[in-house]
């Protein structure tokens, strides 16, 4: 993504007419009528897309929406799905919008809402996201209802969605003041995200939008209006347009091969959706969390880049995600919001960095600049120079997590080492041990292996389906080394991280770390490993911490990684259920959820929580 591309995003600005109605200043419209926006909601939206009889008995019903504005049809129709007791088993509501409202702004907003609506209000405002640019993904009511916003200009965003859409609410800004929202290029996104039987509704009838609708496959009509409008449109999708994802009926558990974070966490994420799911990987034998026993304490920490280049942009989608995803969990496996300070982030100058700030207006809930001083405040001791803070930046316990998120009735963990083997019909593969015996088959199967990857994968599949890019996989050992409480670095709760990182004091001390190391083959602590650690976090402070005594416990794993730095997450070329989650890197802790949220919406056929341009950037090829 060049940094001509980037568009920063302009959050609303809360102001009313005379009258006392919310009006935009960009676009010199009212957000809604006079009698306020629930009727219009109720009347054009819902009753214009025959809701709710048409949601009725079906497993999920997805509406997508082109402005979200203050979310009141979002919640109206929300609190028709839960008064009916005929509903869906989840809705999905996908929603657009370049200028959201800060929440403090929709708090006050909210605050005129009627009664009914208010306990739904204040859960979509608990879960409310940081306004930056870019897919957002919120689980309500108790995760059946989910809200996927896509913040950015419509003409950008509607071709970066990815979903069937049995409804659209045609909503915006007239097009007098917003033409972009209505042209023909954003309409005719809608054929591409439209469900077979789509139907759309909008209060605007003017004559061109009725005729761009028509021309990209719509039936039109004309409506009788209310609430001062004399008509509204309602359509339906021609009978030979739409598409479902081709998601054949699922044959066996879902098959994870692989218990570290990126095996438990697909696991995870399929179980708590019903799903029945078997872990295979040698290490249980060791226990749930073998895989990071030990492993005390680890961060998770945002990237940032000058353009917002697509590892920026997916770090800010997966931190978020692993903040609205895990932020529930029992105290000891979920994470813990402590900030974290980067330095000389891709050694670039910090006057460079201050300008990109500058340029890309990102909200400063997500980054900020913090001088020399103030970063010396927040570590608790001085610094050698300011830095980037992400005040979303985060810590947790690997192993607690990964015992947590295999911890499941609907999952079971086999510890043995196991291999692919294509099985009697398309689609459908074989998960057999080292002797060749088939443990189970499955058209849902997930591989991550980190290093031992490719090897689980039939040797035709890999002569068939070349993957440059995963071959090129590098594995790295790396340590980490924790100092005793009377030995901690700095006294703030927050992360630092520039060569090295500095964790939080906890409990049991401080961790630091970390080596990187191409050869050897096994990953072990030592005295050159601490020194190493040591030598690098001292180059964030003012007072060095070289030449003392070097620390005396710490823990060392594997990570594989790949140059470009992105992960490799997605089905492999041809062969749409073998799903590979591979190469995080450092980054463990932040690509993991995701991954695991696009393996389940395309198992499910749920909005995808990503970017089109992005999602591509990680397929396995």
């Amino acid at each position: 993504m060049a940094a001509s591309a980037f568009e920063p995003l302009l959050p609303a600005v809360l102001a009313f007419n005379e009258q006392g109605v919310p009006v935009s200043a960009v676009y010199q419209d009212t957000y809604h009528p006079a009698d306020g926006p629930l009727g219009q909601a109720r009347r054009v939206f819902l009753q214009g897309n025959g809701l709710p009889e048409r949601w009725r008995g079906r497993a999920q019903f997805t509406i997508c929406e082109t402005g979200f504005g203050l979310g009141a049809s979002f919640l109206a129709t929300w609190q028709a799905w839960r008064q009916d007791p005929q509903r869906s088993h989840r809705l999905h509501f996908v929603s657009v919008e370049a200028h959201p409202f800060h929440r403090s702004d929709l708090a006050l907003l909210y605050e005129r809402l009627p009664q009914e609506l208010q306990a739904l209000a204040q859960e979509l405002l608990a879960s409310w996201p940081i306004l930056v640019p870019g897919i957002h993904r919120l689980e309500l009511d108790q995760g059946q209802v989910t809200l996927t916003l896509a913040f950015g200009q419509a003409h950008t965003m509607m071709r970066e969605l990815q979903c069937h859409a049995d409804a659209f609410y045609l909503d915006g800004f007239a097009p007098r003041g917003n033409p972009s929202m209505w042209s023909r290029t954003v309409l005719g996104q809608l054929v591409r995200l439209a469900a077979p039987g789509a139907t759309a509704a909008s209060w605007c009838c003017a004559g061109q939008v009725r005729r761009d609708l028509a021309s990209v496959g719509f039936e039109v009509e004309k409506v009788p209006g209310a609430g001062g409008k004399w008509c509204t449109i309602r359509a339906r999708l021609r009978s030979h347009l739409g598409r479902r994802r081709p998601v054949p009926s699922a044959q066996g558990r879902v098959l994870v091969v692989g218990a570290g974070l990126a095996g438990a966490a697909c696991a995870w994420e399929m179980a708590r959706k019903g799903v029945p799911v078997l872990v295979c990987d040698p290490v249980l034998s060791k226990g749930l969390d073998a895989s990071h026993h030990g492993h005390r304490l680890a961060a998770i920490s945002p990237v940032f880049a000058l353009d917002d280049a697509p590892l920026a942009r997916l770090s800010r989608n997966a931190v978020l995600r692993v903040w609205q995803g895990w932020k529930t969990l029992p105290q000891a496996a979920r994470p813990r919001r402590v900030g974290t300070l980067v330095f000389g982030q891709a050694g670039n100058g910090d006057a460079e960095i201050q300008q990109a700030l500058a340029r890309l207006a990102l909200d400063p809930d997500w980054v900020h600049w913090q001088d020399r001083e103030q970063a010396s405040a927040l570590a608790g001791v001085p610094l050698q120079r300011g830095g980037l803070y992400f005040p979303q930046g985060m810590v947790l316990d690997p192993g607690a997590l990964v015992a947590h998120l295999l911890d499941h009735p609907l999952i079971e963990c086999l510890p043995e080492r196991v291999f692919l083997r294509a099985g009697h019909e398309p689609g459908v593969w074989q998960v057999c041990n080292q002797h060749g015996d088939c443990l189970e088959s499955s058209n849902r199967v997930v591989v991550a292996a980190a290093a031992q990857s490719l090897s689980v994968l039939p040797a035709e599949l890999l002569t068939e389906c070349l993957m440059p890019r995963l071959m090129a996989m590098q594995r790295l050992a790396g340590q980490v080394s924790y100092l005793p409480p009377g030995q901690s670095l700095t006294r703030g709760e927050v992360t630092l991280s520039g060569q090295g990182y500095i964790l939080p004091v906890d409990s049991y001390g401080q961790v630091i770390g970390s080596t990187y190391e191409r050869s050897g083959d096994a990953a072990q602590i030592s005295r050159l490993g601490h020194a190493q650690n040591i030598e690098k976090v001292s180059a964030m402070l003012a007072n060095p911490a070289v030449g003392g005594d070097l620390p005396e416990q710490g823990w060392a794993g594997w990570r594989c990684a790949l140059s470009d730095h992105l992960p490799v997450m997605g089905f492999v070329p041809g062969q749409p259920g073998l799903f590979m989650a591979a190469a995080y890197g450092s980054r463990g802790l932040s690509w993991s959820l995701l991954a695991a949220s696009l393996f389940a919406a395309y198992c499910l056929e749920e909005p995808v929580p990503l970017e089109r341009r992005l999602e591509q950037a990680l397929l396995p090829r």
